[in-house]
């Protein structure tokens, strides 16, 4: 049956592209392959798009590893047709209608990673292709200054991460009302696991509602079928200290917990130098890492970071976002960034970032060379090339990855 629907889907759709009134196909093509280290096709992404009577229809055909395993690389083995999608966007009226629906082409297993008490776990699926994977469809109307939304997002099992229903077959179903004006938020799901529709969460966000001096504060309260869960409240530019420096407040109720969370802000070179920090339980100031950037020309780059040593609150199985690239390659790193005139029109791109181990065994504590270029081939070819160089022993291969994208 699930075949039989794919089928029907695509019929249907090569069918109004074939005897409707089309305006045009336009697209992009982008292939990656790599030619060091494992060899072999990466990623393939055609992106088709047309107009018929005002109504914009996308195809979305993506190429890739289509057997997710956490420790491989092995994309000369795996690559193939992983997922084709298809959306629909216009106007009905008064309302704006956006829907799409999407298939699993080639993928014949996939791993799931869910934050479960603090710590990353990870579920395994295998699937059987071709198959349905999930669908949308959301309308919205904005009316007097009044914006009311609705959307309802469909699923086949496993391909929700993670799965959100107590039974491991058959289908999940979301239905999410968003009501907004100024400065109040509303948002209210309920959701249906084959077994009737159940009450999800209520969300209501107000932002930038005056509290004194010129301060203005934004607040989240958060209930879900288990009853209240927490109310946050942020308020920017909290009080002044000394030498430009700001902090911004934010408080968080829990059923059984409190959190109070001071940001501190520089205010002055915020566009050269950014401090990540934090303030501690005594109130002390405490820096992980900085990074000074100086920009010169259109967009030339030059970026110095370094990292503390001091590792970052680890929550909700996360980092910080700025953490990230410290944790795999190193403690501190340069960048330099340029660009320039193509041959043939356009602008080409090139970023290289050398990465430094304190005390490390390379040579100037040099752990490796990373890069990225984007150098224009015509006016509707785009070459890119990227790779990673490691000059520590012990570490992975050397990877060079050569790709295009191709616009019409």
């Amino acid at each position: 049956m699930k075949r039989a629907l794919a089928i029907v889907a695509v019929l249907c759709t090569v069918g109004v592209l074939g005897f409707s009134q089309i305006t045009g196909i336009s697209g992009d093509w982008s292939f990656t392959f790599r030619a060091l280290s494992t060899a072999g096709a990466r990623s393939s992404v055609l992106n088709l798009k047309t107009t018929i009577n005002g109504w914009e229809i996308t195809s979305k055909s993506t190429f890739g590893d289509v057997v997710d395993n956490s420790d491989t690389n092995d994309y000369s083995v795996q690559f193939g047709f992983v997922e084709q999608a298809f959306g629909l966007k216009g106007a009905f009226g008064p309302f704006t209608i956006d829907a799409g629906m999407a298939f699993n082409a080639g993928q014949t297993r996939y791993v799931c990673w869910d934050c479960v008490n603090d710590t990353d776990v990870a579920t395994a699926y295998d699937l059987t292709p071709p198959d349905y994977k999930s669908a949308y469809l959301s309308t919205t109307l904005d009316f007097a200054g009044l914006a009311i939304g609705f959307k309802v997002e469909h699923w086949a099992y496993p391909y929700a991460c993670p799965w959100k229903c107590d039974t491991q077959t058959g289908s999940y179903m979301l239905y999410t009302f968003t009501l907004g004006v100024a400065p109040v938020d509303l948002d209210v799901t309920f959701k249906d696991c084959c077994t009737g529709i159940q009450f999800g969460d209520f969300t209501l966000t107000m932002k930038d509602v005056g509290l004194c001096c010129g301060i203005t504060y934004d607040m989240k309260l958060y209930f879900t079928k288990a009853g209240f869960e927490y109310v946050d409240f942020t308020i920017e530019n909290f009080f002044q200290w000394c030498c430009g420096i700001s902090f911004d407040l934010d408080v968080k109720f829990g059923v059984d917990y409190k959190e109070v969370t001071l940001t501190p802000k520089f205010a002055g070179i915020e566009g050269c130098v950014t401090v990540w920090a934090d303030v501690g339980e005594d109130l002390d100031l405490i820096i992980y890492g900085w990074k000074v950037s100086c920009s010169f020309g259109d967009c030339g780059l030059l970026e110095i970071g370094h990292w503390t040593g001091i590792e970052p609150p680890y929550k909700d199985c996360e980092y910080p976002s700025w953490y990230y690239p410290f944790l795999y390659y190193g403690d501190e790193y340069i960048k330099f960034k340029f660009c320039g005139a193509g041959c043939c029109g356009g602008q080409y791109t090139v970023d290289i970032t050398a990465w430094f181990n304190i005390g490390g065994t390379g040579l100037f504590d040099l752990s490796s060379l990373r890069g990225s270029a984007s150098i224009p081939i015509m006016s509707n070819l785009t070459g890119k090339i990227s790779f990673a160089i490691p000059l520590t022993p012990g570490q992975v291969s050397p990877t060079l990855d050569l790709g295009w994208t191709f616009t019409f």
